[in-house]
């Protein structure tokens, strides 16, 4: 088994919390050249720029520079091979863009304060243009994607809801559609290019991914094949190739669950211990509408989600609606914590087998999170909703959110 959204914080730059100080010196090899990435952001002045390469674990930094009255800054660098650089600015660490420079390169981006780093221009450095054409794009299907949810809840009430979501739906398969076709051409047109790591790494939503790493294998694995003969001692193209061989060894673990599980088919049971101990059974909640959601305390992605869903736990609370959630641990004390800091308040539970869970093995999970909606019947109704799509769903399903009743005391599972 293998977690799917791992793999992307190898290029999708973290929030950095602690601002370096001074400007490290700046030696050249004779195998390193000297690159340059200059810039012009409107609102941007007074503010200081940095440089850092992504490393295995974190960034090393590489130059930092003010940013003049014009909005102007200049930062250097020494490389032997292309490689992943992000650009930030103090004032706002976790509006961060990647860049791929190579030697000898200048590389200019330009934008607005005010639309980092969504919208951005660069050019200098083909790879870098590559990106910065991946992001624009992810932006406008984005947009499409936002507009659609907006539409659907202003016509919540409408007696034609049916009809109208009937049409949203139709749109919004379109626009996945031709993100995934833009990409699939990006890949073929680009086929040796750093930043199809990029490619493979973007999500539309947060539990949407445009490449799925278990339908969309073949992509990953000859994406890897050509990178790895290409840039064979690059970080980033080792860790990816890694990555595919996880999922390699992990495609007959869960093949035959996952394909076996499908809307309209019976929930399989499962039957877990709790972090008192207690074992419940899925069937138990029979009656009710039941999230079945995966999670992991070492995911981060997997908390960010459980934040999203804590919130309609509690809009949807009194409507019939329950969350069960499946942690895939080998630590207790890390579930225990987890449980805790998040304020969980549903039945979480789990057989500290991390990947070798039985309820992993019975519902086919390859990546983290991932949920199933599951019916008063215990029929699955939906699966791998990501938090809009669920909010979307239980309206259609449970209605309006009941107002809560007095406050009732929740203890952790």
């Amino acid at each position: 088994m293998t977690e799917m959204r791992l793999y992307n914080k190898l290029i999708v730059p973290a929030v950095i919390t602690a601002a370096v100080a001074g400007c490290m010196p700046k030696t050249e090899s004779d195998n390193h050249t000297k690159f340059e990435v200059v810039g012009e952001f409107e609102g941007m002045a007074g503010d200081t720029a940095y440089l850092k390469l992504v490393k295995d674990n974190g960034y090393e930094f590489i130059d930092s520079a003010r940013v003049d009255a014009d909005g102007h800054f200049r930062l250097e660098g020494s490389i032997s091979d292309p490689d992943f650089y992000i650009l930030h600015f103090a004032s706002d660490n976790s509006r961060q863009i990647t860049l791929i420079p190579d030697t000898s390169q200048v590389v200019k981006v330009s934008g607005k304060v005010k639309d980092f780093p969504d919208n951005y221009d660069v050019e200098g450095s083909p790879e870098s243009e590559n990106v910065c054409n991946l992001i624009h794009k992810m932006r406008d299907t984005r947009a499409v994607c936002d507009s659609l949810g907006r539409i659907f809840r202003a016509n919540i009430d409408a007696p034609n809801l049916a009809g109208i979501k009937q049409k949203l739906d139709s749109v919004y398969s379109l626009t996945v559609n031709d993100q995934k076709k833009f990409s699939l051409s990006f890949l073929k047109d680009n086929p040796e290019a750093l930043s199809q790591i990029v490619c493979l790494s973007q999500y539309i939503a947060p539990k949407l991914p445009v490449f799925d790493p278990a339908k969309d294998f073949d992509s990953y694995n000859e994406v890897a094949g050509r990178l790895v003969e290409r840039y064979p001692d690059n970080l980033q193209t080792r860790k990816l190739a890694s990555y595919v061989e996880k999922i390699r060894l992990s495609q007959g673990t869960a093949a035959q669950g996952l394909q076996q599980l499908a809307v309209g088919q019976p929930a399989p049971e499962i039957a877990l211990p709790t972090i008192k101990g207690d074992t419940v059974k899925l069937s138990s909640l029979k009656g009710k509408y039941i999230l079945l959601d995966f999670w992991a305390s070492w995911s981060p992605e997997s908390k960010a989600n459980t934040e999203n869903l804590n919130k309609l736990y509690w809009k949807y609370r009194y409507n019939n609606f329950v969350v069960c959630q499946v942690a895939l641990e080998s630590n207790a004390d890390d579930w225990k914590n987890a449980v805790k800091a998040q304020k969980i308040p549903w039945v979480s539970v789990s057989d500290m087998k991390l990947w070798q869970s039985s309820a992993v093995e019975a519902y086919g999970v390859r990546s983290l999170p991932y949920n199933f909606l599951i019916g008063p019947d215990m029929t699955i109704k939906a699966m791998n909703l990501t938090a809009e799509k669920l909010d979307d769903k239980l309206l259609e399903l449970v209605g309006k959110p009941i107002k809560p009743k007095p406050k009732e005391e929740t203890t952790n599972q």
